[in-house]
């Protein structure tokens, strides 16, 4: 069974969703304790600058509950990719790419193989999520540029829409406006021929600034036949400061990638490294040019973000009963101007958000196919216009308000040359809204709460039809969403503890038992989230996260069977996260990770008829030594040489499995030199 065939007639066959078999969805989420992120030697930190507003603010104006990863946080954790960094630091949970580079799969709150479709991932604000079954394309972002992470749990869909229902993520790169000139170059080499060299430049006078980025990466992986290259280049030239600027921003990836395919339940035991599918390949490239700006006018601040991107991509699948090559191209253009209005009512401070979003959205695929492989021109498109507010009201009493509300219309058309459906052209007037409070109750402790509703619309995969009858596009999905929280902080050290809750309808998913994307009857998401750090002594710093997940089917009899109460696949129930730092000397610092996630139900077993997943723990190491301008590292990744699998699909007797191994123990050394 390769999980990149097209045997499944309604089922993706994209960049990141390459099998055929099971797209999922999620259900209910429930979470218990503990706590989460890195540090040392943070208390002297400057104040963190947040985009809440989609506009530069004071870190006292962070949205409820967010969470920051800073740029020594991410340099001094055990993570050399993005991916892993919201994965290691985040507590984001992530699973295998097929393809073998580092763009990993990302779920907040627990949505399964539908997980970056219910996570939205924005670059400066702009949104690089896929309108496919794929991940966005993290690996292309150098590392080295980022200046913070901002993860905001099940909240980003009043200010950008659709696809936000788990969470945003936003990550923010470091202005280029400098006096003088600075820069860093790093190579890299580990297990499985590892190699990466990447390497970046600011110069400016403080009043603009340069830079430019450039990286090029390549492994063999650990399965045959997953090599795996990649080349990208990225840059920004602006002009002004923090307050007022003009940004012209351009990126430019080129990725090629072998596909193994899954292994059988025997083929794990016997020859976990060996390739299903030796012939399978993806090719792609990408291309983004962005223009962006503020401009502040008294106590109102002016902004627009336009943006252009398009992505080349070329999917070879062999099988027994015939091949299939894919090419498509996807163009996107969007346009998003808004003002923020800081001001005082009845001496409170009062920041008013307003603002467009509108963008342009194509696809074209022309698919050729021999055997029982078919052959499909097919073309769709997607606009978006919305307008939406948010207002944030801060009390002498401690107690922050904040309110919004987005109204959007979508249209999309879906042609295919297979056979016709009905409605292949549909709009969609949707809404979210947000309503949330905190307050401070004294001694560092607050408490907080939020309620919201949000929305996605079907993807391009998600409408896919190969075979006659075709059904009409899918409707949208629509969440209603809770949370409550507490939250405390002092002296460096911090905790959260939440408490949510999504009812949703019209849930998009891949249903094995009817062998379609459709939508489903009522699911539900209950979860608590704990995540901490804290300083032990002056060398030491601690950080962990925990949290217990329940989703579930609330209602529906799909195929003759009824899953009402039954989990949904790939969610694990537990997942438990720990970093351990210790500044051995002023100049070297050991890192710990271990990672643990419980069991979860197989992708496709909606039914829950078969057993779960076995759970895993994974632990890696790194140790770091400063000397002048260089940093030297080695790490061992799975350092128990872990024998386990984050992804796997039950067959449809129930009797057996197919999965893709996860690496072994694995080493890597690095240096690189900051001037």
């Amino acid at each position: 069974m390769s999980k990149h065939s097209h045997s499944r007639p309604a089922r993706a066959a994209s960049i990141n969703s390459l099998p055929a078999f099971g797209r999922l969805q999620p259900v209910a989420a429930l979470l218990p304790l503990l706590f989460a992120n890195n540090l040392y030697a943070q208390q002297a930190l400057a104040p963190v600058v947040v985009t809440a507003t989609r506009f530069q603010s004071d870190a006292a104006n962070a949205p409820i509950a967010a969470q920051v990863i800073t740029a020594d946080e991410i340099r001094n954790s055990s993570a050399t990719t993005v991916s892993e960094v919201l994965s290691k630091v985040g507590g984001v949970h992530t699973r295998i790419n097929f393809t073998g580079v580092s763009d990993l799969p990302l779920d907040l709150r627990g949505f399964g193989m539908s997980g970056d479709q219910n996570t939205l991932v924005l670059l400066n604000g702009q949104r690089i999520s896929e309108n496919e079954g794929a991940a966005a394309r993290l690996s292309a972002i150098p590392l080295d540029s980022i200046e913070r992470i901002e993860i905001l749990r099940g909240s980003g869909a009043v200010l950008y829409g659709g696809g936000a229902t788990g969470g945003t993520i936003n990550i923010i790169t470091r202005s280029p406006v400098i006096d003088g000139v600075a820069g860093n170059v790093k190579v890299l080499a580990g297990s499985h021929k590892l190699r990466e060299s990447r390497g970046g430049v600011q110069a400016g006078n403080g009043q603009w600034g340069l830079s430019l980025n450039a990286q090029h990466y390549e492994n063999d992986n650990y399965r045959a036949n997953n090599r795996a290259e990649q080349q990208a280049v990225s840059g920004e030239l602006r002009f002004g400061g923090r307050d007022e600027f003009i940004a012209f921003n351009f990126s430019a990836d080129d990725q090629k990638t072998r596909l193994p395919g899954a292994r059988t339940e025997a083929q794990l035991a016997t020859d976990p490294r060996g390739a299903s599918t030796p012939d399978d390949y993806l090719n792609s490239d990408s291309q983004v040019f962005s223009l962006r700006g503020e401009k502040r006018l008294g106590d109102v601040t002016l902004a627009i973000d336009i943006g252009r991107r398009n992505k080349d991509t070329r999917l070879f699948n062999s099988a027994a009963w015939g091949t299939s090559q894919m090419d498509t191209d996807v163009d996107v253009t969007t346009v998003s101007p808004r003002l923020l209005w800081k001001t005082r009512l009845a001496g409170m401070d009062n920041r008013l958000t307003v603002g467009l979003d509108w963008s342009e959205w194509t696809y074209v695929n022309k698919s050729v196919g021999t055997g029982f492989m078919s052959s499909l021109d097919e073309s769709g498109s997607q606009d978006n216009r919305a307008i939406y507010f948010r207002d944030e009201l801060t009390l002498s009493t401690g107690t922050r308000l904040s309110i919004g509300a987005r109204r959007e219309n979508v249209t999309q058309e879906h042609a295919e040359s297979i056979v016709p459906r009905p409605s292949s052209t549909v709009e969609h007037h949707l809404s979210a809204h947000e309503l949330a409070v905190q307050q401070e109750l004294g001694a560092g402790y607050s408490a907080y709460g939020r309620v919201g509703r949000s929305f996605r619309v079907a993807n391009i995969d998600e409408n896919r039809c190969w075979f006659a009858p075709c059904p009409p596009l899918l409707m949208p999905q629509r969440s209603s969403d809770r949370e409550l929280g507490l939250e405390w902080s002092g002296k460096g050290a911090s905790l959260r503890a939440g408490l949510f809750e999504m009812d949703i309808s019209d849930e998009i998913h891949y249903n094995s038992l009817t062998f379609t994307n459709m939508n489903l009857s009522p699911t539900r998401r209950r979860g608590l989230e704990l995540e901490g750090k804290l300083p032990v002594g002056k060398a030491v710093d601690l950080s962990a996260r925990y949290t217990r997940t329940q989703a579930r089917f609330r209602q529906g009899v799909y195929g003759g069977v009824n899953v009402a109460g039954n989990d949904v696949p790939l969610v694990p129930k537990d997942r438990v996260s720990l970093n351990l730092g210790w500044q051995a000397a002023a100049a070297t610092r050991l890192t710990v990770h271990v990672n643990y996630v419980g069991s979860q139900r197989y992708d496709n077993d909606q039914a829950n008829l078969f057993r779960n997943m076995p759970a895993y723990t994974v632990t890696d190491i790194k140790v770091s030594h400063d000397l002048g301008a260089w940093r030297l590292a080695a790490g061992i990744n799975n350092l128990f040489d872990k024998a386990y699998y984050s992804y796997g699909i039950v067959n449809g007797t129930y009797t057996s499995f197919n999965a893709y191994p996860e690496v072994r123990r694995n080493g890597y050394v690095s240096a690189e030199y900051r001037f």
